[in-house]
């Protein structure tokens, strides 16, 4: 139910839906293709890199557990398995097993014990699969392989339809031996994650996967939270709080008419795709909409002025927004949405643009030019004029979807602000 789970965080969304950070600590975007983001993290003192690949799966979650749970038939869809035996089942959901990873020629091919758990957690509608090297389990070493002690790592599975989920695969993990941690970064380990959603999304199409899926007890489960609105609106909820970290806008945001109306129809739909997209354009419209009155427009108003006073980084968690890169397709579907970001007669969307271009959190993730973010985040006449630029809300709505990297978007800014006269 992620779409509609970001209500005010897609309201910010334009200014940051640039915002991957390429520094220490933060995850780099480093390629899209098919549908499947693939990023990397570096880490002061070492060469190893932390990777991670984002993409939706159309497949119900229990049914994606199913093939999880299926440790012998990794090497048809895990990038680089060989071969993968179960040593010891502690309960359906946790295992140790031994894998050989293939390595490239002319280096000897990997071995390790690795151990993994998922966790369901039905309040927000995710399950979590972790992974590390089991060096503590005793299983003698591979003439064949060079045993590795350094991995781990992690499946997050998210429900965003009942025949929809997001995955997110991340891992980090020493190459061992004498290849190059550097090279093997480059040249094998930064495709891992893409290789492994794609080849996810083959396997959930087996009917033994779909059928084992369908006679789980995680199965029945979420079909009893789907058939419980309040259930419905609690995963909702709980999904937000993950970006909108300030409780008590949280608990006004779920006050408003609108979120109700929407938890109505997706509850309805059974929590479909399509009614959870359509949630969020709905909402989106409301930011720059004029037009509202009555109770509506009161609510909306006081959403305006709870934030008046406070700081973006006091609600809003960027660190979760980042990677959300699948957005930028619903926005630029509709330029409506991107003019409303801009309407100068609506309170709520200038008090946004306000806390977005005062945050340095906010403007240094798509600003990379030190001296033109400085003069955003300290110039309230330059704050001014971009946001009355109708050239530049123009021009985003047109050219957004063209845009290729955070670069396009601030040479965009850095352009309309040489033609202002400050």
């Amino acid at each position: 139910m992620q779409s509609i789970i970001r209500l005010l965080g897609i309201i910010c969304g334009v200014l940051l839906l640039f915002s991957i950070a390429s520094a220490e600590g933060q995850w780099e975007l480093i390629k899209s293709k098919d549908g499947i983001d693939t990023y990397r993290m570096t880490h002061a003192g070492t060469e190893v890199c932390t990777f991670k690949g984002v993409g939706f799966v159309d497949a119900k979650i229990e049914v994606i557990g199913e093939v999880m749970r299926d440790i012998p038939a990794y090497p048809e869809w895990m990038a680089k398995f060989k071969k993968t035996t179960i040593l010891k089942t502690i309960d359906r959901n946790t295992y140790v097993f031994h894998a050989v990873i293939k390595a490239p020629i002319p280096y000897q091919n990997r071995d390790l014990v690795i151990e993994n758990q998922t966790k369901y957690n039905f309040n927000n509608g995710s399950a979590l699969l972790t992974f590390r090297s089991a060096n503590n389990f005793s299983y003698p070493e591979q003439n064949c392989c060079l045993r590795l002690t350094e991995m781990e790592g992690q499946y997050y599975f998210e429900y965003f339809g009942r025949n929809k989920t997001r995955v997110t695969y991340q891992y980090r993990s020493h190459p061992g031996g004498n290849i190059p941690v550097g090279l093997a970064n480059e040249i094998e380990i930064k495709h891992y994650p893409a290789i492994t959603i794609d080849g996810l999304r083959k396997m959930v199409k087996k009917e033994k996967y779909i059928k084992a899926g369908l006679a789980s007890p995680e199965h029945d489960m979420i079909e009893r939270m789907l058939d419980s609105k309040k259930d419905v609106e609690n995963i909702m909820k709980n999904r937000i709080g993950e970006y909108i970290i300030d409780p008590v806008l949280l608990n006004m945001l779920f006050e408003l008419a609108i979120p109700k109306k929407i938890v109505d129809n997706v509850y309805a739909t059974r929590s479909d795709f399509a009614s959870i997209r359509q949630g969020m354009v709905d909402l989106f419209d409301v930011v720059g909409d004029t037009s509202l009155n009555g109770q509506l427009k009161q609510e909306v108003d006081g959403l305006a002025a709870y934030l008046a006073d406070k700081k973006f980084d006091s609600f809003f968690s960027i660190n979760k927004f980042m990677g959300e890169t699948w957005l930028i397709d619903e926005i630029t579907k509709d330029k409506k949405l991107i003019y409303g970001l801009f309407e100068t007669k609506s309170n709520l969307a200038k008090v946004i643009f306000e806390k977005v271009t005062t945050s340095r959190t906010a403007v240094k993730s798509f600003i990379k030019d030190k001296g033109l973010a400085e003069k955003i985040l300290t110039n309230s006449s330059l704050r001014k004029k971009l946001w009355e630029d109708k050239v530049l809300r123009d021009r985003l709505a047109k050219e957004l979807g063209t845009f290729k990297n955070t670069r396009d978007f601030e040479n965009l800014i850095a352009e309309r602000v040489k033609n202002y006269s400050l």
